[in-house]
């Protein structure tokens, strides 16, 4: 007896099966290598046999409901309704399958993005009724559960629960402790801001879903770099400020840098309306998910009032997860995933790393050299946390340029570190954040690659209980430089997810700037 959780959404699909006591996770990305890619029946099929699971002994599916996906024409005219001005996408000959989803001629709003147009929905969301129409073919119960109900259940606890999101089931936009956050009636998704910035910028076109899904990311990081001041207006007044921006929306232009920065803030200022309305500065814990938990930022901030806990997988990377555990309730059975967080069903290394290799590595990260790492399997949720990692001596003066060499990121965008967790008060002003999902002022001058304008880095604390291999990095990089840190971002580059199998991290060494790439104990060097 088996049971599937299933995320075949528009983007960063995955899946979580349970048999005989274990439970299994992949994400269709490191599968594919398509950054933010909507999985298909296919990899489903594959990643079953992998697990020894027939679908004929699946009793039983969950997956988000179908009006998840929904981008319906009510949708469009409502949001006009509000008075968001944007830019209209033509869409030419929807198929029949499409007719009930979209009109030829309209404004796209829908997706974790939010307020942008895509001329790539039609095509994600026809496969993706056929691709789930392959799984409902196979005459096995389907049970389809709200999708930030699903996001609450993945914590795999009882706890107080926040979610805030893009786009959910129909116009929602979030789900905290109970009460629904429709898009409109209660504001508006906190991406749909910062995606209409970074459209502004030119960083996307608009037209591609999974392009755009990066965006407010990379505008946590420009936002640093402006002079806030207090916005008191509309939330849809704000949006069209962005969209209707006449001066010159880059990074070099402080005029508008302080727009970024303000706008920013005024985010922050709803969600903390949010939580300050619903749990009343409750000191219980509330567990927070949703693609607007990965801003470090307003983490950052929020964790000074309220007891937060926030899962590496917090974004639509724990779909799955939260709807195997509602299975699990229903059905009871436990869903644990073994060796967490690092729990990513990828390909191994072809070996475990032995000490010298460690030794080898921390000596070339000491002389500077920019170092692959491939160890284990790989970490759920977008964040490399020390296995799937490109890594940097960070006290190089001109290490952010080298990096981005390789990355090919924009020039504002910071760097995160890896810190030793029982030196971790040394160097930055928290002590526990294995996850990359805080920010924190930085204590020492000596490390200014990982140094962000604004004085923080995103850390990763580690510890030799949860990654052994990784600390012992670390303390033999200490030994020969004094300094427990090492800059640490993902093994790819930039538009690339995670490499997820070997062949993609020896790609990434032939084609980049990187000194060494270490996969096991295997070394490439030039």
């Amino acid at each position: 007896m088996a049971f599937l959780g299933l995320h075949l959404g528009l983007h960063d699909c995955n899946i979580s099966a349970y048999k005989n006591g274990k439970t299994h996770y992949s994400k269709y990305e490191r599968y594919s290598g398509i950054k933010h890619g909507a999985g298909n029946f296919k990899w489903i099929d594959d990643t079953l046999k992998k697990w020894n699971i027939d679908w004929d002994e699946i009793e039983e599916i969950c997956t988000h409901t179908t009006d998840s996906l929904s981008l319906t024409a009510n949708m469009f005219s409502e949001m006009d309704n509000m008075g968001v001005k944007s830019e209209t996408a033509t869409f030419a000959s929807p198929t029949n399958m499409l007719h009930n989803y979209i009109d030829t001629e309209t404004t796209f709003i829908g997706g974790s993005t939010q307020l942008q147009q895509s001329s790539v929905i039609p095509f994600l969301i026809s496969r993706n009724i056929q691709e789930t129409k392959f799984v409902r073919d196979k005459n096995i119960k389907i049970t389809e559960v709200d999708h930030h109900t699903l996001h609450t259940y993945s914590t795999l606890n009882k706890n107080k629960q926040a979610v805030l999101d893009g786009k959910g089931t129909g116009n929602r936009y979030g789900l905290i402790n109970d009460k629904v956050l429709m898009i409109g009636e209660n504001g508006f998704p906190m991406g749909s801001f910062l995606t209409r910035i970074g459209m502004k910028m030119g960083l996307s076109t608009g037209n591609d879903l999974l392009d755009s899904l990066d965006l407010p990311g990379k505008i946590m990081g420009l936002q640093s770099y402006g002079d806030s001041y207090y916005i008191d207006d509309r939330p849809v007044n704000i949006l069209n400020d962005i969209f209707e921006y006449e001066g010159n929306a880059t990074h070099n232009n402080s005029e508008w840098l302080n727009l970024v920065s303000s706008v920013h803030d005024k985010c922050f200022e709803y969600i903390k309306g949010h939580f300050d309305t619903q749990f009343n500065h409750t000191k219980d814990p509330i567990n927070y998910t949703g693609g607007v938990a990965l801003n470090v930022v307003w983490n950052s901030e929020l964790k000074k009032d309220y007891n937060i806990d926030i899962p590496p997988y917090c974004n639509d990377e724990g779909i799955s997860i939260g709807a195997l555990a509602y299975l699990g309730e229903k059905h009871n059975f436990e869903v644990k995933l073994d060796n967490f967080p690092f729990c990513q069903d990828d390909e191994l290394p072809w070996d475990e790393v032995c000490s010298h290799t460690i030794k080898t590595t921390a000596e070339a990260l000491a002389k500077g050299d920019i170092v692959g790492w491939y160890q284990g399997h790989g970490e759920i949720g977008p964040r490399a946390l020390g296995n799937r990692s490109v890594l940097m001596n960070p006290t190089l003066s001109d290490g952010k340029n080298k990096i981005n060499n390789i990355k090919k990121r924009e020039p504002w965008r910071p760097f995160g570190a890896s810190v030793k967790q029982d030196k971790s008060k040394d160097w930055f002003d928290i002590e526990d954040s294995p996850y990359m999902l805080y920010n924190a002022q930085v204590k020492n001058d000596d490390i200014p690659t990982v140094t962000h304008i604004d004085n923080t880095c995103r850390p990763n604390t580690v510890t030799p209980e949860i990654n052994p291999a990784y600390y012992e990095l670390l303390d033999h990089f200490e030994r020969l430089t004094g300094v427990p840190v090492l800059l640490n971002t993902s093994l790819n580059r930039m538009g690339e997810p995670i490499a997820g199998t070997r062949d993609q991290a020896i790609k990434l060494f032939n084609e980049t700037e990187i000194n060494k790439m270490v996969i096991g104990s295997k070394t490439w060097s030039r």
